[in-house]
């Protein structure tokens, strides 16, 4: 196929948008709306799952040490500790540290009442481990419970299991409505580039009539199809970016009181702008290549009918 081909098959593609301009923005506006659905969507879960991150990093297991282990053998611990592949940090917690924590939460009659009885610190050395992996919350537990010089673990065994639970919950249902509003895209897209094979089919038949290819009937309405995806794309984007931002400004009391931030748009925003484009553009080729390979499987009845 030659250049000049190219140019004419491209210009066709956008002279179908104007000369369908109702069908065009008609595409347009459904295909923004899935998209905007799906960028909402993608930020309220981005969101959740950092909330989510945060929730897991409180979920920590508690080693408390024996009393009477040495220096050497808590080295050794520790360095068994960070042998466990899913112990993502590894905090020590001196028994000193703690008690004058402990002695500043405390009202002073009470501070000096326990100062006054016993100069003794009544809390062991301890060892507060964050896991990177949730789902592996057990097994790494019973790994730290087989070492030496452990005094008690305290772990919270049902709240990791209700995370994990959650986080595949937000997954899945991410997941499902992503490909819900996807088969919604390309059944618009499809029956916009239906509509207007419709009404160029006898331009379409006589094109096959003089030799020209499926190729060269597709790929105007390829074109076509990329375009609408990519505009589309590009202003869902804007808008997305706009509702988030108010939607964020609204609930900004409620997110303080609670001690919640939430995220930035402009960290996802080239990422979703190019998640756009490119959903949008598969979406009017796939709706394009669809209509267009159906209406040719049976172009030849077509052409008689017309």
């Amino acid at each position: 196929m030659t250049a000049s081909s190219f140019r004419y098959l491209f210009k066709e593609g956008f002279r179908n948008i104007w000369t369908n301009r109702m069908m065009s923005t008609a595409s347009i506006c459904v295909l923004m709306s899935c998209l905007i659905l799906i960028g909402g969507a993608s930020m309220i879960f981005l969101n959740i799952d950092s909330l989510l991150g945060r929730i897991e990093e409180e979920n920590v297991i508690m080693i408390y040490v024996e009393d009477e282990t040495t220096s050497s053998e808590l080295r050794d611990m520790e360095r068994a500790l960070y042998k466990i592949s899913n112990i993502k940090e590894l905090d020590f917690i001196a028994k000193e540290d703690a008690w004058q924590e402990q002695l500043e939460t405390m009202e002073p009659a009470q501070r000096a009442f326990f100062l006054e009885i016993s100069s003794d610190i009544p809390l062991p050395d301890a060892y507060k481990v964050t896991v990177s992996d949730l789902s592996q919350f057990d097994d790494t537990v019973s790994q730290i419970k087989k070492l030496d010089h452990i005094d008690t673990v305290r772990e919270n065994k049902d709240l990791a299991k209700r995370l994990v639970s959650i986080r595949r919950g937000v997954e899945i249902i991410a997941i499902v409505i992503v490909i819900v509003l996807l088969a919604i895209s390309v059944f618009i897209i499809s029956n916009t580039i239906r509509l207007t094979v419709y009404s160029r089919r006898l331009e379409i038949s006589i094109m096959k009539s003089v030799g020209a290819t499926n190729s060269f009937v597709r790929l105007p309405f390829i074109v076509e199809g990329m375009i609408l995806g990519f505009i589309s794309g590009v202003i869902s984007l804007g808008l997305v970016w706009v509702f988030y931002d108010f939607a964020v400004s609204q609930f900004s009391d409620i997110l303080g009181y609670l001690s919640l931030d939430a995220l930035n748009f402009t960290d996802y925003a080239l990422i979703m702008l190019g998640a756009f484009i490119t959903i949008g553009v598969l979406t009017g080729v796939g709706g394009s290549a669809i209509t267009m390979g159906r209406y040719l499987n049976r172009e030849g009845s077509e052409i008689s009918g017309v």
